[in-house]
């Protein structure tokens, strides 16, 4: 006992020496004033509508117009990245710590002569004003300062070290932007004196006119003007002066090697000059750009001169049915048996609230619906047998073994017809696997598909007669028991 008694002495002892030399020891000095993280700016994003950022050297103004954020002197259009950069990384910006409250040597921390100046004005008048200085040791955070006021923080290298980019980087890169849904036609000659047209006939249809006339496909219209949309100067390579056609000359741009125009409902059409490769590398992926009207000249990708020039059945409308499973909010099938072990009948299936449901009402288990919508709406052509095919019989789509309507709720409705069997497609290993005749009703063109639209239409008939065995089934025993307490109460 005694020897546990001493224990407890010294480590009595031991602790009361600790806790005196913690209490009595001086302070060292930190190279902090505060480690919390005081906040330095708060604003809402869309009051934002002017950032004025002064350098040594130049002073960059990107400014808010009805025509969306401009470089205030040159009126080129401004970075909507970088506008929207500024914008997020200030407006809840917080200090990393706080380093000097009043320095005595601010060019120590590049807050001096050579600090940016950044000044972000609010619709309502209100500004923030702050100098933005170097990296600190650890080259993860920046030295600012807030103005009014002397006190030196760090912040997180993202929400200044973009201050001192090029004014090229404040510049937008996308320079052929526009609203696809305005687009009322396409037009491209291309090198070698080959011409595409294509003209919008209605929101979800396009048609080939040059070179030759057919349907065309929706998404390759999209992808086309996504091509255009898209682009991105890789560099501002240099400004021209109106009618400088010796200085466009250089650059294989008057006349241009292809040209690429964009017509539109409700603004003037978008002209894309394409100039010569950038090098006389057969790799080369740039082209010097323009766009009709404009000054500037672009570095940009020449990619889309590529699918511009594919061949025409490229174009060829394949997803006929024009529509996506997911608007569809009603179907209905009829289906003709294509032998004796195969369903026939009809059903029609509406989408709930929650699911989908048949006709009485009651809900469908399963996919089976969406599947239909799906297949039937997204169907794709693997081959166009005829633009103008006549006699329909010859393709067993006078009298269909299939036929869905699909509807949204926007009332739009297409009926699928699929007829009798055509060539078989062979794959790689020749494997033969079946295709049928298959159009739109009221549309003139027959497509040869794959049997999946089809397969789709007869689970659908087949879950639905298996539904009405089961309701019949139900019925019929509910009325031998009511038959039977009938009896029992007689």
């Amino acid at each position: 006992m005694k020897a546990f008694r001493s224990t407890g002495i010294v480590g009595v002892l031991l602790l009361l020496t600790w806790l005196g030399v913690r209490f009595f020891e001086p302070a060292v000095e930190q190279p902090f004033v505060d480690s919390m993280e005081p906040a330095l700016f708060r604003f809402e994003k869309q009051e934002v509508v002017r950032i004025e950022i002064q350098r040594p050297e130049e002073t960059i103004v990107l400014l808010e117009t009805d025509e969306g954020w401009l470089l205030e002197e040159s009126g080129f259009e401004a970075s909507r990245s970088m506008v929207n950069r500024v914008k997020h990384q200030l407006h809840d910006l917080n200090a990393r710590a706080t380093v000097l409250e009043q320095p005595e040597e601010p060019a120590l921390y590049g807050l001096g002569a050579q600090a940016i100046q950044v000044r972000v004005v609010m619709r309502e008048g209100g500004v923030i004003e702050f100098l933005a200085g170097d990296p600190n040791p650890s080259s993860v955070s920046y030295y600012i300062q807030p103005l009014p006021g002397e006190r030196i923080y760090t912040v997180k290298k993202s929400a200044v070290d973009f201050y001192s980019f090029t004014l090229d980087e404040f510049r937008e890169r996308r320079f052929a932007s526009f609203d696809a849904q305005d687009v009322d036609s396409i037009e491209a000659e291309l090198p070698g004196k080959k011409r595409v047209k294509l003209i919008r006939v209605s929101e979800h249809l396009w048609e080939l006119v040059e070179p030759v006339n057919m349907r065309a496909s929706r998404d390759k219209a999209r992808s086309l003007m996504g091509r255009i949309s898209g682009l991105k100067a890789r560099e501002f390579t240099q400004e021209i002066a109106e009618g400088s056609g010796s200085e466009l000359a250089i650059y294989d741009l008057e006349p241009p090697r292809a040209k690429i125009s964009l017509s539109f409902g409700s603004r003037e059409p978008l002209v894309l000059r394409v100039g010569r490769p950038v090098s006389d590398d057969p790799e080369e992926e740039l082209a010097y750009m323009q766009l009709e009207g404009e000054g500037t000249i672009y570095t940009a990708r020449q990619g889309l001169l590529e699918e511009y020039g594919q061949d025409a059945e490229s174009y060829r409308l394949k997803r006929f049915m024009r529509m996506e499973g997911s608007d569809v909010v009603a179907l209905q099938v009829s289906l003709k048996a294509e032998s004796e072990d195969q369903p026939s009948g009809e059903v029609t299936l509406r989408k709930g609230v929650s699911s989908w449901e048949w006709v009485d009402g009651q809900p469908v288990p399963g996919s089976t619906p969406e599947r239909v919508a799906t297949r039937v709406a997204g169907v794709r052509a693997q081959d166009v047998v005829s633009e103008e095919p006549g006699d329909l019989s010859l393709y067993g789509l006078d009298a269909p073994i299939g036929r869905t309507t699909l509807a949204t709720s926007d009332g739009t409705q297409r009926t699928l017809l699929v007829g009798g069997q055509g060539e078989p497609w062979l794959d790689a290993e020749e494997h033969s696997h079946e295709r049928f005749y298959a159009k739109v009703e009221d549309e003139a063109p027959v497509y040869l598909v794959d049997r999946g639209a089809l397969s789709v239409m007869q689970d659908a008939v087949r879950e639905y007669s298996r539904k009405s065995e089961r309701d019949e089934d139900k019925a019929v025993r509910r009325e031998a028991i009511d038959r039977a307490l009938e009896e029992a109460g007689q």
